[in-house]
């Protein structure tokens, strides 16, 4: 009984304390939750702040480069030129520069005298040859027609020269056959601008073998050949490889430093050619000794020079 009535005066000895001291608890209690709550606060606040500061520090640092200073330009601009004031001027000096540098300049008649002082003429022959004949005679049929092998047109396909059949005495032009562009012979008039050959004559002879009685053909035919200048030339069935009576003439012009070639094979004489204010002739032909007489008018002056020219050896 004294245990329960202990009890219950400490009971109620703590039940005044509580009432007495209630409002200074409750004041304890709020101070100390208002300074967690400003702590927490502040934290919050400082935690952008050093957010910032690490992130600035991260960031690298750029560093411009220093403008360039021009160097000055070490001379003074030039005046503006006042081409209306003095256009008249500037044309004078521009003139006197031009018949300065012409004065410089070589005289390019000088340079042609000093060349010529060599040889005055002009001219120097570098082809003197006779042509090769187009045309080999194989075979014949009595006085009226022949066999001849075109020795210019080699058949690569039957690996042989092409043959054709001629009249003689009957003038040919020569074609192209559409297809296969060969030529072919074609009887034409004898006043065709574009007749190519002309057979003659045929002789045949019987020459007797040495040691022997026996006797072999010879033919000798007589051709005109229009393209090399149409002078006739004869050939044997002996012949492997007939040269024309025609000559093959090449002659070099040089005026000074410059030249030009000029062919004269199949040429007729007296045919003229020339340049550079010359004008040359062929007026004579010497097959035994290979020399070429050539005439030369100068066409300003008129003047007339003759010279005998021989062929490369």
């Amino acid at each position: 009984m004294k245990k329960f009535l202990l009890i219950v005066v400490l009971l109620w000895i703590g039940f005044l304390c509580f009432v007495i001291f209630k409002d200074k608890m409750v004041q304890f209690l709020s101070d100390q939750d208002s300074g967690e709550l400003d702590s927490i606060t502040q934290v919050k606040e400082d935690a952008p702040s050093s957010a910032k500061e690490s992130v600035e520090e991260k960031q690298p640092i750029v560093v411009l480069p220093k403008p360039v200073e021009e160097n000055p330009v070490p001379f003074d601009p030039l005046p503006p030129v006042e081409m209306e004031s003095g256009k008249e001027e500037v044309k004078a000096a521009v003139k006197n520069e031009a018949n300065a540098v012409e004065e410089k300049l070589p005289d390019p008649r000088g340079m042609v005298i000093a060349d010529y002082d060599k040889d005055p003429f002009g001219l120097i022959c570098t082809k003197f040859e006779r042509v090769p004949s187009r045309f080999r005679l194989l075979s014949w049929e009595g006085t009226k027609k022949v066999v001849l092998e075109d020795l210019e047109n080699y058949d690569y396909g039957t690996k042989a020269y092409p043959r054709y059949i001629f009249s003689i005495r009957q003038p040919y032009k020569e074609m192209r056959h559409a297809k296969t562009g060969k030529p072919r012979f074609v009887p034409c008039s004898a006043s065709d601008p574009n007749k190519r050959i002309l057979l003659l004559s045929i002789n045949i002879k019987y020459e007797a073998q040495n040691f022997s009685a026996l006797t072999k053909p010879l033919a000798y035919l007589v051709i005109r050949d229009f393209k090399n200048g149409g002078t006739p030339y004869q050939i044997t069935n002996e012949m492997e490889k007939p040269l024309t009576s025609s000559y093959a003439i090449e002659v070099e012009q040089f005026n000074g430093p410059q030249k030009f070639l000029h062919n004269l094979t199949g040429k007729p004489r007296n045919y003229t050619f020339g340049g550079w204010g010359f004008e040359y002739k062929l007026i004579g032909q010497n097959n035994s000794e290979s020399t070429l007489t050539f005439q030369r008018k100068e066409l300003k002056t008129g003047k007339i020079t003759r010279k005998d020219i021989t062929g490369p050896s």
